[in-house]
C-alpha cells in the first residue's frame, strides 16, 4: 500500500488521538480506583491516602525533569512503548501486593514509566505545527485524553462497585492493547516508523525559536486548575462517601460531568482563536477559577455539585489549553517544553492531593475550597501586577 504525507499525517493523527484516548482512560480509572483501593484494602485515611497517590505522582515529576534531555535522543514511538509495557507490569504487581511497602514501590515504577508518554506524544504530534494548524491538533489531543479521563470516572465508579481490584485487571488489557496500536502502526506504515528522535529534527531544522513570554502566565494558571483537579478526582470520592453518602457510580456520574464539559470545552476552543496570545483571558481564567471555589463552599446538594463540576470543566479545559498552546508556539524543542508542561501540572496535581489530604483530614472539604479558592485569587493579583509593571517597563523602553 502506498502512503502520500497527507494520507501517513491522517494515519498519525488518528493513532495519536486514539491511544490519548485509551491512555488516559486507563491512567484515570486506575488513579481512581486507587482511591478506593487504598481505603479499602489497606485501611488508609483520607491524608495518607493524598500521599500514596502523589508517589506516582512525585516519580513522575523526578523523571520526567531527569530525562529531559536524555529523551530527545530516541524516536517518540519507542518512549511510549516501554512507558506502556512499564506502566501495566506496575499495575500489576500493584493490585497483588498484600504488603503496603510493595503497593508504594510499584506506584513509584508506575509514575516513572508514564513520564515517558504524555511529553513524547505531545511534542510528537505538534512537531511542525503552528497557528490554527497547532490548535487543531492541540485540541484534538485535549479533547481525546479528556474524554477519556471524564468516561473512566464513569466506568471506574462501576468496577469499583463490584471490586476494588477489577479496574487494575481492565487497566492490564487496555495498556496491551494502545502498546500494540502504537508497534502496529509503526510497523505497517513507514512514515510513522522513520519519526525521528527530536534531536535529529532539530538539527535538520534552520528555523528560530520564537516563543512567547505568555507562556509563563499560562503555567502558573496550570498549576492552579491541576491543583483543583486533583482536589476533586481524589478528595471529592472521599468525602462524597463518608459525607453526602453516595455511591461511587454517582460520584463518577458527576465526575462524568466534568469530563463530558471539558471534552466540549476543548472543541470549542480548538474553533475559536480570539483567547490566543491575550493575557486578559489567562488571567480571566484564574479569576473564574477563584470565584468557583469560594461559592462552592454554600454547596450542600449533589445537584449543586453537578452544576460546580460543569463549571469546573470549562475552566480546567481553558486553563490546560492555554498552558499547551502557548508553551510550544515558536518553539523548537516541543518534547522539552512539553515537559515543563507536565512538571508543572504534576505539581499542581501534588499541592492538590497532599495539601487537600490534609486539610480535609483535619476540618472539611468546604474549608478546602476556601482556602484553594483564596490562594488561587491572591496569586492571579500578583501575576496582574507583574503584567502592569512588565507592560509600562516596555512602554518606556519604547518610548
Amino acid at each position: 500500500m502506498e502512503f502520500t504525507k497527507e494520507k501517513t499525517a491522517s494515519i498519525q493523527f488518528w493513532v495519536l488521538n486514539i491511544s490519548s484516548f485509551i491512555a488516559q482512560l486507563t491512567i484515570a480509572m486506575v488513579n481512581l480506583a486507587m482511591v478506593y483501593h487504598l481505603k479499602a484494602f489497606f485501611g488508609l485515611t483520607a491524608d495518607k491516602i493524598g500521599i500514596a497517590t502523589s508517589i506516582s505522582t512525585a516519580t513522575y515529576l523526578v523523571f520526567c525533569i531527569a530525562g529531559a534531555s536524555y529523551c530527545t535522543n530516541f524516536r517518540p514511538r519507542n518512549l511510549v512503548e516501554i512507558s506502556l509495557a512499564g506502566m501495566a507490569v506496575s499495575v500489576a504487581v500493584f493490585v497483588s501486593a498484600t504488603n503496603l511497602a510493595v503497593a508504594y514501590v510499584s506506584l513509584a515504577f508506575y509514575g516513572a514509566f508514564m513520564s515517558l508518554l504524555w511529553p513524547q506524544i505531545e511534542g510528537w504530534f505538534s512537531r511542525g505545527k503552528e497557528g490554527r494548524e497547532l490548535n487543531h491538533v492541540t485540541n484534538a489531543f485535549n479533547f481525546s485524553w479528556s474524554f477519556g479521563v471524564g468516561f473512566s470516572s464513569f466506568v471506574a465508579g462501576i468496577l469499583v462497585e463490584r471490586s476494588t481490584t477489577l479496574p487494575f485487571y481492565t487497566a492490564l488489557v487496555l495498556f496491551g492493547f494502545v502498546f500494540l496500536v502504537i508497534y502496529l502502526s509503526s510497523v505497517l506504515v513507514p512514515g510513522i516508523r522513520s519519526v525521528a528522535s527530536e534531536k535529529t529534527e532539530r538539527q535538520q531544522s534552520q528555523l528560530k525559536d520564537n516563543s512567547t513570554i505568555l507562556r509563563y502566565y499560562c503555567w502558573i494558571g496550570l498549576i492552579i486548575v491541576y491543583s483543583g483537579m486533583s482536589l476533586i478526582l481524589t478528595i471529592f470520592p472521599l468525602y462524597a462517601k463518608e459525607v453526602l453518602k453516595i455511591s461511587e457510580s454517582t460520584t463518577g456520574l458527576l465526575l462524568l460531568i466534568r469530563g463530558v464539559t471539558t471534552c466540549f470545552s476543548f472543541m470549542a476552543l480548538g474553533l475559536t482563536g480570539f483567547w490566543q496570545f491575550h493575557k486578559r483571558y489567562i488571567f480571566l481564567t484564574q479569576i473564574l477559577f477563584s470565584i468557583l471555589c469560594l461559592a462552592a463552599v454554600k454547596i450542600e446538594s449533589i445537584s449543586g455539585y453537578a452544576v460546580f463540576f460543569f463549571l469546573f470543566g470549562i475552566v480546567f479545559a481553558a486553563g490546560y489549553d492555554q498552558s499547551m498552546f502557548h508553551g510550544v508556539s515558536g518553539c523548537l524543542n516541543r518534547s522539552e517544553r512539553m515537559i515543563v508542561h507536565e512538571v508543572l501540572l504534576t505539581v499542581g496535581t501534588i499541592f492538590g492531593a497532599v495539601f487537600g489530604g490534609y486539610i480535609y483530614e483535619r476540618f472539611s472539604f468546604q474549608t478546602v475550597l476556601l482556602l484553594f479558592g483564596v490562594i488561587a485569587g491572591s496569586v492571579v493579583f500578583l501575576e496582574m501586577a507583574v503584567a502592569l509593571v512588565l507592560q509600562r517597563k516596555q512602554s518606556v523602553e519604547q518610548a
